[in-house]
């Protein structure tokens, strides 16, 4: 599931973050001039935390932005590991504070209760402009973590749902967060543009020998 052609690599990782950011802004401000509203699917996680700051102080009438997460942890937003709270820290600060969000973490307590509730609010991600993805070490992509319940939902291309939860086999790449919520296989495929950040030598190699159904 994780394309392998158009791969641009960089010099460093502030290059690659100043190339992210403007492309980002260049889509974004495209679907506003177009129909005067954008939608950006952003992933969590270390790496794109520094796209966001730099993305946030773009000009952009950000008011007509819609920002919501590809996955996010079930754990309280102001938790460490909240994507949430990252979001908060890094993009949606100045100006960008006047894009909608989109809140994928609801007050229950079971993810898999909150799969209507969440499908609901997700609805602009059904054909979001830019959508930011990341892989982790084992060739994982949003929270789909083969072998997790709810895995087969989340990547399934029958599955109409925007949204699917998760609970991820325990591992060193997930941590004690292992109940999350994901977009779907579908969300992804209906993206206008999917960005796909990939940092180090060691996620290079992983993406590379990576089978297509990773």
């Amino acid at each position: 599931m994780l394309a392998k052609d158009n791969l641009t690599e960089f010099s460093s990782k502030v290059a690659l973050e100043v190339a992210a950011t403007s492309w980002i802004h260049v889509r974004l401000q495209d679907a506003i001039d177009r129909r005067r509203c954008a939608v950006l699917m952003a992933a969590g996680g270390s790496t794109p935390a520094n796209i966001y700051a730099r993305l946030s102080e773009e000009r952009l009438e950000w008011s007509s932005v819609q920002v919501g997460l590809t996955d996010e942890r079930w754990v309280d937003n102001t938790h460490a590991a909240s994507n949430t709270a990252m979001l908060h820290r890094t993009l949606l600060q100045g100006s960008a504070a006047q894009a909608t969000f989109l809140p994928m973490k609801t007050s229950h307590e079971d993810v898999f209760d909150a799969v209507e509730a969440v499908d609901s609010i997700y609805q602009p991600a059904r054909c979001s402009d830019v959508m930011i993805l990341g892989m982790g070490p084992d060739s994982h992509t949003l929270s789909w973590f083969k072998g997790g319940r709810g895995y087969d939902a989340a990547v399934s291309a029958d599955n109409p749902s925007t949204v699917a939860a998760i609970i991820a086999p325990q591992s060193e790449v997930t941590g004690p967060n292992t109940v999350r919520m994901t977009l779907t296989q579908t969300c992804v495929a209906n993206a206008r543009h999917v960005l796909l950040l990939i940092t180090g030598k060691d996620k290079r190699q992983v993406f590379e020998t990576a089978p297509n159904d990773a």
